[in-house]
Parts: structure tokens; sequence; C-alpha cells
């Protein structure tokens, strides 16, 4: 029986992650274009304008809080990707981690800019990136593998506040904007959970009821469905190492 190389198993299993990214990509993209058909045109008055530019006003905040996180991750990811003194599996995990915090920090600062524009299109003024910023928790312990656990847990949050905001809104372009963002959170959550499945708490196969661990975003048990994100707990960031 051929023993299998270690590297090898780790290719396999960025292999399958490449993979999953390009199916949670094209979900996110069929979803968010059911919801550009289904918008009505109805216009709302302005105190309901006034109270979903509010509304609004706070995801623009979360969005650079987040843009700030993934800053300050970075920060280790870059400092583990060079240094020569760990193992290079461990290099190579924080170089491929940094690639995917890169990108989805680029994706948190779009949301924001779009955001932003709509939050001034209902008369309001936007919170500035400036004004807000990102606090780890109290147990985080700087860590590769936590960075990525941070990550997940920020994502999935991100995912379920535009979800339970998105039930408020009634201005279509606004919908369909908190529809669109909520699909892409929900897909660097299943990106990352699955990153961590696969390199970081390494089991001997993927567990695909791990990586995406609830069939909704927010419960739909009160509408005949099943439970959301908000029953996953959140991952552990004070692992050692």
């Amino acid at each position: 029986m051929k023993t299998q190389n270690p590297s090898d198993s780790v290719l396999a299993r960025r292999r399958i992650l490449q993979g999953l990214a390009t199916v949670t990509a094209a979900s996110a993209l069929t979803a968010c274009g059911l919801n550009e058909r289904t918008n009505s045109q109805n216009q709302v008055n302005p105190i309901d304008r006034a109270r979903e530019a509010g509304a609004l006003n706070t995801l623009v905040a979360a969005e650079y809080v987040t843009v700030d996180a993934y800053t300050q991750g970075a920060v280790i990811l870059t400092a583990a990707r060079d240094d020569t003194s760990r193992p290079q599996e461990e290099r190579d995990l924080a170089a491929l981690a940094l690639a995917l915090a890169t990108q989805f920090q680029e994706d948190h600062t779009a949301h924001a800019a779009l955001l932003s524009e709509t939050v001034s299109r209902l008369g309001a003024t936007p919170v500035r990136a400036d004004e807000v910023s990102f606090t780890p928790p109290p147990n985080f312990r700087p860590s590769v593998g936590n960075v990525l656990k941070l990550a997940a847990n920020e994502e999935r949050r991100s995912a379920m506040t535009f979800n339970r905001v998105l039930k408020g809104i009634q201005t279509p372009d606004s919908r369909f904007i908190l529809a669109s963002i909520e699909g892409v959170d929900t897909q660097h959550f299943m990106v990352l959970k699955a990153l961590i499945e696969a390199l970081v708490d390494v089991t001997p196969a993927l567990d695909a009821a791990q990586v995406v661990p609830q069939p909704f975003v927010a419960s739909t048990v009160s509408l005949g469905g099943g439970n959301g994100l908000e029953e996953q707990p959140d991952l552990a960031v004070n692992d050692q190492g």
C-alpha cells in the first residue's frame, strides 16, 4: 500500500476548497438575480426613508469594522508567512490565508462604498471609515488558525445582520443591494469554514456538515423551514499555536 505524501493531501484539500469557492460564488450570483427580478418599484414615505437610512448606516459602520479586522489580521498573517523559523507548511497556510483575507477585505470595502452611496441617496450622511474600528475579543490569541476563525465568526455575524436588516427594508434598490451583499458574506463564511476544517482543524476527510453547518442564514422554523446560522456557535479564537 502506497503511503500518502502530506503535501499531496494538502494540495488535494486546496483543490476541494477552490471547487467549493466556485460553487458558492455561482449560488450567490443566482440568488442575487432572483432578488433583482422580484423587487417591486413601490416608493416609501420620508419617515420610512430616514429610518431605512439609519439602518443602512449601521451596516456601513459594520462593513468598515470588518475591513479594519482584516487589516489587523493581515499583520499577523504577513508575519507568519515571512517567519523563516516556522515550518514551511505553516508559512504556506499563512500565505493562503493572507490571499483570502486581502480579497475578502476588498469585497467589504466595495460593500461599504455602495452602502454609503445608498445612504446618501436616502438623504443621510454615511459613517466614515475613520469613525469606527475593530476590537478583537479579550481571549483572542494571535495565530494563523485563530485569525481564520475570527474572520469566519465575523463573516457569519455579518450575513445574519444583513438578513435581519433586510426584513425591514422597503426600498427596492436597497433590498437588492442588501441581498447581494448577504450572499457574498455567506460565501466568505463557507470558504473560511472549509479552509479551517481542511487545513487548521485537520480531519481525515472534509466534513461538509461542518463546512455548511445550517441550511439557512436566519431561522425559518416558524415558517416551516429549518435552523439558521445563529444556531452555530463561534469558533474558538484562543487556541494555542
